[in-house]
């Protein structure tokens, strides 16, 4: 991050925090209306014997929301009625799941039309009304119309006319001392001292990655021996925390140096490995499974060992480190082999 940043991070914190302050006095100099009174619709029209139900939760909705409509219709049982065809738009509003069901109650049939209807257009819309048609007993036409009402659609965003804000301004001078320019300033070192810092422990990382990974084996495994030694575990009778990192020292040397995957067996799936191992020979294998088990005890079983114990741990674990890499080194390469 550049200089030009810490220059003007002042200003920035002040400009922020003076366009909400502005922000707030515009939304106190601009009352929202409030909403319409909302009311349920419920309305019956009826005409020769058949009656029509119309219904619907709210008279007042949101832009976009799905209002649940519901025609109900009971008609002496075989009347043919004709329903008017519902389409996926009428008027403002989009149609939406339209479902007929039709059902005997008692001498008559009720019929039950519902759907859901949407509309983007604020303000208050009509929802045009439905017409039933079917001829009577001496087959003049007869029609019954049903709905027709009056939705309030409310905008989030308010009802305000465009007219009403007023033009751009040119720039306008904005008073900044709610915020103490050495707050900001400090503020800008610190936070210029965290990222400082966040970059050379990320540098330090990678080098000390980059380190370890160049480091041999044996040179691995005796450094981090030499840094549990240190830590003395052992006369802080941590022994649990000891011998998990003990072990995991010489499951991380045996993965670097016999390529096992140490860390993700289990002692015996590990162990079982290193046998199918040609480069592992018999004494060692001997003395891996003697450790391994030793330190399972510690960590599994809660066993107390004694503190010369877990000093020999130490030492044998020494050893074998030595020991493998000696006996890596002493083997033929492959063309002495031949020769």
């Amino acid at each position: 991050m550049n200089r030009g940043f810490f220059k003007f991070l002042p200003r920035i914190v002040g400009a922020t925090i003076a366009t909400a302050m502005l922000s707030l006095h515009c939304a106190a100099q601009s009352p929202v209306a409030p909403p319409p009174a909302a009311r349920a619709i419920d309305e019956e029209a009826s005409l020769d014997g058949v009656r029509a139900r119309w219904t619907l939760p709210s008279s007042v909705v949101q832009v976009g929301d799905a209002i649940p409509f519901r025609l109900s219709v009971y008609a002496p049982e075989g009347l043919a009625l004709e329903f008017p065809e519902i389409g996926s738009t009428s008027g403002a509003f989009d149609i939406r799941g339209l479902e007929r069901q039709s059902r005997a109650s008692g001498s008559n049939r009720e019929w039950t039309l519902s759907f859901t209807a949407s509309t983007f257009d604020a303000g208050s819309q009509q929802l045009p009304a439905f017409s039933l048609a079917w001829k009577d007993a001496s087959g003049d036409p007869r029609t019954l119309e049903v709905g027709g009402c009056t939705l309030d659609i409310v905008s989030i965003a308010g009802d305000a006319e465009p007219a009403a804000f007023k033009d751009i301004k040119g720039p306008i001078a904005m008073d900044l001392g709610g915020v103490p320019m050495w707050l900001s300033a400090v503020a800008a070192c610190v936070i210029g001292l965290l990222l400082v810092m966040l970059v050379v422990w990320l540098i330090r990382k990678r080098r000390a990655a980059a380190l370890e990974r160049a480091m041999t084996p044996d040179a691995w495994a005796l450094r981090e021996l030499d840094f549990l030694e240190r830590d003395d575990l052992v006369g802080k009778s941590d022994y649990h925390t000891y011998w998990v990192r003990l072990s995991g020292i010489i499951r991380q040397y045996v993965e670097r140096r016999f390529d096992i995957a140490a860390p993700e067996k289990t002692t015996q799936e590990f162990l079982a490995a290193a046998r199918e191992h040609s480069e592992v020979g018999a004494e060692h294998r001997h003395v891996l499974t003697d450790f391994l088990r030793a330190a399972d005890m510690v960590k599994f079983a809660a066993l107390r060992p004694a503190d010369e114990d877990c000093r020999r741990g130490l030492f044998a674990a020494r050893d074998f480190v030595r020991d493998t890499t000696a006996a890596v080194a002493e083997r033929p390469l492959p063309q002495e082999v031949r020769a």
